[in-house]
Formats: structure tokens, sequence, C-alpha cells
């Protein structure tokens, strides 16, 4: 299996920066959700993808694919509107740098996607999912690196996490007895 190139930070703030203006330009509600929001709602750590949680309308979506196309994005457009139909999610490529698009089938996921928050970063106006949803979606996955980043939220956000509201959006995904909720909550009380 030949090396991967090493990712370069300029065009990982370059596919952020560009994907957020374009998905402005066309008013898609979108919020960058995994490692890249997490580093911005706690400490920075290293990432090599973007992760966007987005909500575009069908007719919008050729547009937008063909404008990051232009801007130097790879992505094969009839196959992403096939997976975004189909599948609620597709992949695009910048120098090297993967962009998964998610879409919010579930309303918890959609609840996190209207908590998300447009902040000033890199010199651009970037809507990133909240704390709490971010959490959330950790809480979900809950690989190592997730648990990781949730004691990271929880020390950088403690005085100000909204737990009920994590709790509230849990419960239509599992029970609070859930051993990633009592994770959470043993987080919390560290």
């Amino acid at each position: 299996m030949p090396d991967e190139p090493p990712i370069s930070v300029e065009h990982l703030k370059a596919a952020l920066t560009i994907t957020a203006d374009v998905l402005g330009r066309h008013h898609v509600k979108y919020a960058v959700i995994g490692g890249m929001a997490a580093g911005f709602r706690s400490q920075p750590r290293f990432t090599k993808d973007l992760d966007f949680l987005l909500q575009i309308p069908q007719l919008a979506l050729p547009a937008v694919l063909e404008e990051l196309v232009r801007l130097g994005f790879s992505v094969d457009v009839p196959t992403a509107i096939r997976e975004w139909t189909q599948e609620h999610m597709t992949v695009l490529s910048y120098h090297g740098i993967r962009i998964d698009w998610l879409k919010p089938v579930i309303p918890a996921y959609q609840h996190v996607l209207d908590r998300a928050t447009e902040e000033a970063w890199l010199d651009h106006a970037i809507r990133v999912v909240s704390a709490e949803g971010l959490i959330l979606l950790k809480l979900t996955a809950f690989r190592l690196q997730d648990q990781l980043d949730i004691e990271n939220l929880v020390a950088a956000q403690r005085e100000h996490l909204d737990v009920a509201w994590i709790q509230t959006e849990w419960q239509s995904l599992a029970p609070l007895d859930d051993p990633r909720m009592l994770r959470f909550l043993e987080i919390l009380q560290s």
C-alpha cells in the first residue's frame, strides 16, 4: 500500500473556508462537525479531514457541487447527487483532504444543526456545531478519539454546557443508562 502524501495545513484551511463560503453563498444550512469543530470548541488537535452536517435543497445541490469543482475540489457530481439522495452522505476531496457531507436524517441531528452558531474563524464567518451538539455526535460514534474529544470539550466548556439538552436529545437515540451516556456523566463529575 503506497504511503499517502502528507496533509497540508494550508489545504485543510482552504478546504474549510472555501466550502463554508460556497455553502454560505448558496444559503445552505450547514455546520462544521468532527475533529475540526472539536479543536475549535476545545483545544486544537490534528485532523486530516473535514466533516460537515448540512441540509441542502435537492435543486441547489448540482450548482453547489459544480462551483466547488470549479474551485479545485474533486467530486463526481452525478455520483455525489446519487449518494446524497440515496445514502444521505457524500465525500468530496480537496488536494487530498477528505470532506464528508452528512445529511441530518434523524431529528436529533437536525437539532444539532439548528444549534450551530456562526463564528469568526480564519477570517471567515463559519457555522460551527455547538459544544453540546458535538458531544451528542461524539457520543453516538463513541470511538476512542470521540471519547477524548468529549473529555476535552467538557474540560473547556464545563461551566457553559447545557447538559439537560444533551440528555434530552440522547433519549431520542438511546436510554439514559446507556454506557456511553454513563461515561459522559462520569467525565462531567471528574
